[in-house]
């Protein structure tokens, strides 16, 4: 970039990315007049657009906007859209949320659909924002985030024919996002120290695509039938596992011989660039109700997760067609933390065709792995007591009973 402006440097990105994407767009001036601004001060200007807040800290969407351009000037505050539907027109250039560049941190966007603008939602010169759970759909680019926007959260959103691009900032995450069937799902362009990690990448054009961007954290991810999977352009320093766990391709051919749901052999994804972890099924991660997360690497379908805090048990349900279908299940200490663990499958029906309950331990977390042929089962992972526990708790019920007995017969 020497001798270059970032103005100039985004402008380019920007020609460029536009040449990329397939999307039409019309091209015509954004009237004056078709904004809603959350201004400095906490006002909603005009009054009478439908979004009320009770503490110029929270605003609510109260119906469907049209055609209009939102503005967040204020620091410090939520916009949730309740489900309604932010919905443009295809202008070109426009901005169904525009955060930034007037200085406003600090801004979550949550909970709302955005279509049909040219950036869903454009971040400039904005940081420590969450952009979460919302549905994205039909705009040229669904996320933008630029210049120097750093600290920023995009989690739990799902993206259709539009994606995330990331230009010229730092220390972001991007998380457990759904992107399908756009032009490029993830870009990161002159942007370092970014973690993408958790999301599910399905029938894009590009599902990543890097340009001088390095040092950013890229793992745990579902690559599934992209057109192209990585697309890096002097890109040579990016790390594609968390040291023991990658990414699953769905064009990986490697081979697990050892049964522990990582591929014995390297992803190479290019030469100064591999998953050393790659996994041999999808990635899922499921919050139980004491909040901390089980993760599940499997080449089955995973149904109705559970986990039941008064016996510290998990259950779910796995489908599969044919073969042999596993699971690599993470489990914290604080919801499973006995020295033994089992898996029993169909109430003990189906076998459990090869299992390592002590694959790893971290001190904090256990991997355990398990495998069977493939059909429709009920899952039930338990703890299984101490022998010099198991003892005391079978002979309770039988003194009782004794004493129960003894004392009938006293009388």
């Amino acid at each position: 970039m020497i001798g270059m402006s970032r103005r100039l440097v985004l402008l380019i990105i920007l020609v460029v990315f536009i040449g990329m994407l397939s999307v039409a767009t019309k091209v015509q001036r954004v009237k004056a007049g078709e904004y809603i601004i959350i201004k400095v001060d906490g006002s909603v200007d005009p009054p009478t657009a439908p979004i009320s807040s009770v503490d110029n800290i929270t605003y609510v969407f109260t119906d469907n906007i049209y055609d209009t351009i939102i503005v967040v000037w204020r620091d410090n505050v939520v916009v949730d859209g309740a489900g309604y539907t932010l919905q443009g027109t295809g202008v070109r250039d426009s901005k169904g949320i525009n955060i930034g560049p007037l200085g406003s941190d600090n801004v979550t966007i949550r909970n709302m659909k955005i279509e049909n603008f040219f950036f869903g939602i454009y971040v400039s010169e904005s940081s420590n924002n969450t952009i979460s759970g919302n549905n994205i759909t039909n705009n040229s680019i669904g996320i933008w985030l630029c210049e120097f926007s750093d600290y920023t959260s995009i989690t739990g959103n799902s993206l259709t024919n539009n994606g995330i691009t990331v230009i010229l900032s730092s220390n972001n995450t991007i998380s457990d996002n759904n992107i399908t069937s756009s032009r490029v799902g993830i870009m990161l362009a002159w942007s370092s120290n970014n973690s993408i990690a958790e999301n599910h990448l399905t029938n894009n054009d590009n599902a990543v695509l890097l340009h001088n961007s390095s040092n950013n954290s890229i793992y745990h991810n579902n690559f599934v039938s992209n057109t192209s999977q990585v697309y890096l352009g002097k890109s040579p320093r990016n790390v594609w596992d968390n040291g023991f766990e990658g990414n699953y391709w769905s064009n990986y051919t490697g081979v697990d011989s050892n049964n522990d749901g990582i591929g014995d052999s390297h992803h190479i994804i290019d030469a100064n660039n591999t998953d050393n972890y790659p996994l041999m099924g999808m990635f899922s991660s499921f919050n139980t109700s004491l909040s901390y997360y089980v993760n599940v690497i499997s080449n089955s379908v995973i149904e109705d997760f559970e986990y039941f805090k008064s016996n510290s048990t998990i259950k779910m349900y796995v489908s599969g067609e044919e073969g042999f279908g596993f699971c690599r299940v993470t489990i914290p200490h604080v919801l499973m933390n006995v020295s033994s663990i089992s898996v029993i499958i169909d109430d003990g029906d189906t076998s459990v065709v090869y299992h390592n309950y002590t694959l790893y331990d971290n001190g904090s977390h256990r991997w355990i792995y398990f495998a069977y042929e493939h059909s429709i089962h009920k899952i039930d992972i338990i703890r299984e007591f101490p022998l010099f526990l198991v003892l005391p708790l079978f002979m309770i019920p039988t003194l009782l009973a004794v004493i129960v007995y003894k004392r009938k017969h006293s009388i």
